[in-house]
């Protein structure tokens, strides 16, 4: 595919535009607005920006319009989605078939585009055309399968004394596995705070085993708003954006004291975490964070992602019985407890030790009848003579 266009970011205005194939194109620019105005945060926007950019690039590619497509260029899309290189792949020199981590036994990122980006490209496509045809620009067809069923909510007024019937995927869309959870072990986690060189580092992974909060959102963290006294502070939370207080343990606010006495910016408001470049101070990014947690973990030789933290920390909680389902489900903010349940499903690793502990057990004797009862009369008592 032919690298032509471009995603610009603007801070004025429109957050993100797309530029193609030289000049802003119109169309996308309209959309993105209107998902603007719809109070879709700046994370979303850019995602559908590089994903409207993606597609525009395979139909120039097919020298057709982005009003002219029609079904058999999504499928195409879909097609080339399955087997092309990603962008980071590319980069990295990623293998197309990784193995599995010797350690975690999880699967780096293949080279292709996983079954989920290419079902958020259908979604944002499908989307596109909808706002398109709505405010007449151009295209008379909307060249994405609709979903199967009737409707967004096929069974919305379903009747309960029927029962459910199953609904397929759509057309083109791709099947995605059932998420699981992924706790890292106790006596790794000791290993991987070890390896960690910086009271910097030390503090980020306490407050991410010991709060649950995502990644982006303690990267966030501001000068203000923690409180050392009652263990807390304030996060902007993925999703809603709302102002959100959550708790930490003591020892990740002890390690964040001495982190911050090494001289970094305290101003109130400022940001908590910066990168060490005294020539070049900038704030900490997610990736460079990624990079300290990989680094951690090169002596065990494990791949470990930071959004594992979460899942550890939400494993500890449940382990406690002081914890409620609904105590955890509010910890880590999610919108709905079946979410949280998701926790609550032992990990592979541990019902393969119970069953290894269950074989192993010796087998035990089987029961027999004391010498001084009379067997026949035992055995009749108990309706096993026959």
């Amino acid at each position: 595919m032919e690298q032509i266009g471009r995603v610009v970011a603007s801070e004025q205005g429109l957050p993100y535009r797309v530029m193609f194939p030289n000049s802003e194109h119109s169309a996308a620019s309209s959309f993105l607005r209107d998902l603007a105005a719809s109070d879709c945060s700046p994370a979303t926007l850019r995602s559908y920006a590089y994903d409207l950019l993606r597609w525009f690039r395979f139909l120039h590619g097919r020298f057709t319009p982005w009003e002219k497509a029609e079904r058999l260029d999504i499928r195409a899309l879909v097609e080339h989605m399955q087997a092309a290189p990603t962008a980071n792949s590319l980069r990295r020199g990623l293998d197309s078939h990784p193995a599995p981590n010797s350690v975690t036994q999880q699967r780096s990122p293949g080279t292709a585009f996983s079954a989920n980006s290419i079902n958020h490209q259908l979604t944002v496509l499908s989307s596109f055309y909808d706002f398109a045809m709505e405010v007449n620009l151009g295209p008379l067809m909307n060249p994405v399968p609709r979903q199967r069923g009737v409707g967004p909510r096929p069974s919305a007024h379903h009747n309960p004394m029927e029962p459910f019937r199953l609904s397929r995927r759509g057309t083109y869309r791709q099947r995605v596995t059932r998420p699981a959870w992924r706790g890292i072990p106790d006596d790794a986690v000791g290993t991987i705070f070890a390896g960690l060189k910086h009271h910097r580092d030390r503090a980020l992974l306490s407050f991410w085993l010991s709060s649950g909060v995502r990644a982006e959102e303690l990267l966030g963290l501001r000068h203000g708003d923690y409180d050392f006294g009652e263990h807390t502070f304030v996060v902007t939370s993925k999703g809603t954006r709302n102002r959100d207080m959550v708790p930490a343990s003591a020892d990740a606010f002890v390690w964040l004291a001495l982190y911050m006495r090494e001289g970094q910016p305290a101003a109130p408001g400022d940001l908590v975490w910066w990168a060490f470049a005294p020539k070049n101070r900038r704030p900490l990014t997610y990736g460079a964070a990624r990079r300290v947690f990989s680094r951690a973990q090169e002596a065990l030789g494990s791949n470990w992602t930071l959004h594992d933290l979460r899942h550890t920390a939400a494993e500890r909680m449940i382990a406690d019985p002081a914890f409620t389902l609904v105590d955890v489900q509010t910890v880590l903010r999610h919108a709905s407890v079946t979410t949280t349940t998701v926790y609550t499903q032992p990990r592979m690793e541990d019902v393969l030790q119970k069953v290894l502990e269950h074989y192993a057990k010796p087998r035990q004797p089987a029961p027999t009848i004391e010498p001084e009862y009379d067997g026949d009369a035992v055995r009749e008592l108990l309706g096993l003579a026959e």
